[in-house]
């Protein structure tokens, strides 16, 4: 919806000196420690292990759990934001999620405030609740050692366990993903549980229930639960600031609990009226969807899109100026960075200080493919340029065709003075890509992107990216070891292709690398595979399957397929590398004959120790990937296209295909 009718589109008038509120919040958002949050943990634990059975439907049982939660969820308010809930139950919390990665801290609960690399504080009584209250229940009972057990510990857990190999991301989170927050704005939650409703009246006509409508009738029915834990936090979030408008002498602040109050009463149970309704309709789903799972990569999506009607009656109405709306986008904006990501201390390398990465889409075009962008658009690329957080991550579509060139450049000023974001999207590319997935054309135009970074259909599809994260290096030096890798010690773990030193031409090398790739990629989506059948087994997600299109159409959880679209995604780690290796072995050994397969693992070994003339020579001689030389171009096409046929040819446990992706 393209509407743009700002004087200046950059916004210049406003700064953080004349928005002393988003001054204030930003400033204590920067001076907060994060902590450990375990409020959910407690709740989660005390409702699963003291008032439920694992004989109940696991539909029904962790829709409960989360109605459970959200109902005792604490009301708090921190600060002055104009938005009411908090995704933990400190300022800026990192929350414990035990039955994925949560239990990981558990050898340094300790030790997690004073580690070197990014400390997270935890009290000594709360950790002691996780260590003999919350942590033993789940010892056996999470996602990782219920997988194992099911399947006798297999070889693809084993593989994925050394880390150097891949990452199956579904032990950690279900996440990666857009929400259909459309429906919470138009319709309200009050909605959903009605639609949920009727189909369970529907299916109650039937005396001789099928097992696939008795798995709909559970489905229904945990909607319905799950919905009504949402709506309790909002209305306890409503009588908290009602309470504290009646004791507040501050008249700024009064009135602020006064209008929380209010709109807490109103949304998400029923539709938004106004904007600031809606944006914080969408802040509490943000919330309530951590609730159930994980904070990572729960992406808002098209922001813009999505709020602009709200926005645009507002201003109309003249009960909303922009200054206004660029308060209301600031506070969210904060308000998404109020959760850290709870990481061990042997995963620092990785992830430490990234964010929960909540993935913002503006610009491109609309479902008609035509110019989206709108005033909402400018404000929030001016408000990323004022506040300079690390979320919520902004990603800028672009379509040379219908977008405004000062639009354009807009995007690029805002790079530059922010040093890091809007990232940039191809349009045109982007939505063929989606188009040659299978994706309609309209759904398709509405692509949103997910955490860093992924093509998703905005509340259609549950894409699972990065399901799988894998080290194609790792797939070199197998081909290149004949299926061992000599940081693992000298076991044999791929599959044997030949010592290299017997191949006469690079194409029998090359086909010792996608043997090894093959098989390190079959053992991804083996686990992957097992990993989500123990989610539909034990563990669905009925509040993110409540904000989706498709699961209440079908009666199905999204992680049973329920979406519209059902694809998951692997990750490739070090695709450039990859690529200038390939390169490096075609020039050296069977172009230049600078060396034998012999000599260049000597020098591996060796880290080029003694061998400095032929380290030179790799880094000066041969091709490198992102240049126009043809033997860099033929590896880097080769791989991709040897990459997206396998993962292409398999279908995951939701019915959808596997997509490549690239780090």
């Amino acid at each position: 919806m393209g509407a743009v009718t700002l004087q200046d589109i950059r916004l210049t008038e406003y700064n953080l000196e004349n928005l002393p509120l988003l001054k204030q919040l930003r400033e204590g958002l920067f001076n907060e420690k994060p902590k450990v949050c375990i409020e959910r943990a407690r709740y989660y634990t005390e409702y699963l292990r003291d008032m439920s059975s694992d004989r109940e439907p696991a539909e029904i049982r962790y829709a409960n759990a989360a109605n459970y939660f959200l109902s005792k969820k604490g009301p708090l308010f921190f600060d002055d934001n104009l938005l009411a809930g908090t995704t933990t139950s400190k300022p800026f919390g990192a929350p414990v999620y035990p039955e994925w990665t949560g239990m990981t801290i558990w050898p340094e609960l300790d030790t997690i405030s004073t580690r070197e690399k990014n400390p997270l504080i935890l009290s000594k009584k709360e950790a002691e609740e996780l260590n003999f209250d919350i942590y033993p229940y789940w010892m056996e009972r999470n996602i990782l050692e219920y997988t194992r057990k099911k399947h006798n510990n297999p070889e693809c857990m084993r593989i994925f366990e050394r880390i150097v190999f891949f990452i199956a991301s579904k032990a950690g989170c279900i996440s990666h993903t857009v929400p259909y927050y459309r429906v919470a704005l138009d319709k309200g939650v009050e909605y959903i549980i009605e639609q949920a409703a009727s189909r369970e009246i529907e299916l109650r006509k039937d005396e001789n229930l099928s097992e696939e409508n008795r798995q709909k009738l559970e489905f229904y029915q945990a909607i319905q639960i799950a919905m009504q834990g949402v709506i309790a936090y909002a209305q306890n979030l409503g009588k908290k600031a009602a309470g504290l408008a009646a004791k507040e002498q501050d008249p700024f602040r009064k009135e602020n609990f006064r209008k929380m109050a209010a709109l807490c009463a109103r949304v998400p149970a029923k539709p938004a009226r106004t904007f600031r309704e809606a944006i914080n309709c969408i802040w509490i789903v943000q919330v309530a969807i951590h609730a159930e799972n994980i904070n990572m990569a729960m992406s808002p999506g098209r922001l813009d899109q999505i709020l602009y009607e709200y926005y645009r009656k507002d201003i109309d109405k003249g009960v909303l100026t922009v200054k206004e709306a660029m308060e209301l986008v600031g506070c969210l904006w904060l308000k998404l960075n109020d959760n850290a990501n709870l990481v061990p201390e042997t995963a620092e390398e990785l992830f430490g200080g990234a964010g929960t990465v909540p993935a913002v889409t503006v610009g491109g075009v609309d479902e008609n493919g035509e110019d989206a962008v709108n005033d909402l658009t400018y404000i929030m690329l001016r408000v990323t340029e004022l506040l300079k957080t690390r979320d919520p991550s902004l990603n800028a579509r672009y379509h040379y065709e219908k977008n405004a060139e000062e639009y354009r450049d807009r995007v690029a000023e805002v790079i530059v003075n922010t040093k890091a974001v809007p990232a940039i999207h191809n349009d045109v590319v982007d939505i063929k890509v989606l188009e040659n997935q299978g994706t309609k054309l309209e759904h398709a135009r509405d692509y949103a992107i997910i955490g860093c970074v992924e093509l998703g259909v905005s509340g259609r599809s549950y894409d699972a990216s990065s399901s799988i994260i894998l080290n194609l290096v790792s797939g070199l030096e197998l081909a290149l070891n004949n299926g061992k890798r000599p940081v693992t010690g000298d076991e044999q773990v791929g599959p044997q292709t030949g010592d290299p030193s017997q191949f006469k031409s690079f194409v029998e090398f090359r086909e010792a690398f996608e043997n090894q790739l093959r098989w390190l990629m079959g053992k991804g989506i083996e686990l992957n595979e097992y990993f989500g059948h123990t989610y539909q087994e034990i563990l669905p997600s009925p509040v993110l399957s409540a904000f989706f299109e498709g699961p209440m159409e079908q009666g199905k959880d999204l992680i049973s397929g329920g979406a519209l679209y059902n694809s998951s995604g692997a990750t490739h780690v070090g695709f450039a590398d990859t690529v200038d290796s390939l390169n490096a072995i075609e020039k050296a050994i069977f172009i230049d004959k600078k060396c034998t397969f012999a000599e260049l693992m000597k020098a591996l070994e060796a880290n080029f120790k003694d061998h400095e003339k032929l380290h030179a020579y790799f880094i000066n001689k041969t091709p490198k990937y992102g240049t126009d030389d043809p033997i860099a171009v033929e590896n880097s096409r080769s791989l991709i296209r040897f990459l997206y046929d396998f993962y292409q040819g398999h279908t995951n446990y939701r019915g959808g295909r596997y997509r490549p992706g690239y780090w």
